[in-house]
């Protein structure tokens, strides 16, 4: 009931509404500057409450394990008004404030690396989330293998065969695993998995090492395999990367100075 449907919004949909979302708060800051919807966005407690509701979202699913409440409309209401005051407060703030009022002053880069950054964190994982797929399988050693399945339990089939060519396993003295390592084949080409290691087969894929056929032990035939499509974490890195850079601006020059109308 509470689900948002967030497999309907995939590619392409979820990057035709996010232009939509970002041209739409455009016009608005453009053509209703003074109305009482861009006011409030743009207001202190626009941003209190947006924030506040975020970091409790985070800490309700944080501590309770409630995914559902993750992948809920509450999530997705929430997330959009963090972003939409973002993107408001960016659109305002970008350029120093001249003596007349007018936003022709230069360009303020702290404070566009340190928003458009943090813009850019959860809006990639807010609109690249329907993109995002989980699934799991098992490669046989010597037999070509496509068949996975997702987390809750439907098939699907690989464009590209993975080869089990050789497993290790590495025991303490007591016989508990302390690591393995796995030699496939993916689409033709060899690669080692190991745990915590992956294998990039291409941007945004990649596969892990997660189990083994225990009962086998060392010489399992088969081991299990997770594969993981991200299409929009390099986004997500690079909203990183803007956030450690304006938190370095700000850390080497200082607070700015208040402009002086």
């Amino acid at each position: 009931m509470w689900a948002f449907p967030a497999d309907f919004f995939s590619f392409p949909l979820n990057l035709i509404f996010m232009i939509m979302w970002i041209v739409g708060c455009a016009m608005l800051w453009k053509h209703c500057r003074k109305s009482l919807l861009v006011r409030f966005l743009l207001a202190p407690a626009a941003t209190f409450i947006s924030i506040g509701l975020f970091l409790v979202l985070c800490l309700v699913v944080g501590f309770t394990g409630w995914r559902w409440l993750a992948a809920s409309w509450f999530s997705f209401v929430i997330t959009l008004l963090l972003q939409t005051v973002l993107l408001f407060v960016i659109m305002r703030g970008w350029r120093r404030q001249t003596a007349t009022g007018a936003r022709l002053g230069s360009i303020r880069w702290r404070f566009l690396l340190l928003h458009v950054g943090l813009l850019t964190v959860v809006g990639s994982s807010f609109w690249g989330a329907p993109d995002n797929q989980t699934m799991r399988m098992k490669a046989y050693a010597g037999v070509p293998c496509n068949e996975a399945y997702f987390m809750d339990g439907r098939q699907t089939w690989l464009p590209y065969d993975i080869v089990l060519e050789d497993f290790d396993v590495q025991e303490y003295p007591g016989g508990v695993p302390s690591a393995f390592r796995a030699e496939v084949v993916v689409d033709g080409v060899s690669a080692t998995i190991e745990v915590n290691d992956p294998y990039t087969r291409a941007f945004g894929e990649d596969v892990y090492l997660v189990g083994y056929d225990a009962a086998a032990g060392p010489e399992s035939s088969y081991c299990i395999l997770e594969i993981v499509r991200e299409p929009w974490k390099y986004i997500t890195v690079a909203g990183v990367v803007m956030l450690l850079a304006g938190a370095v601006l700000l850390f080497v020059s200082g607070p700015s100075k208040r402009a002086e109308s």
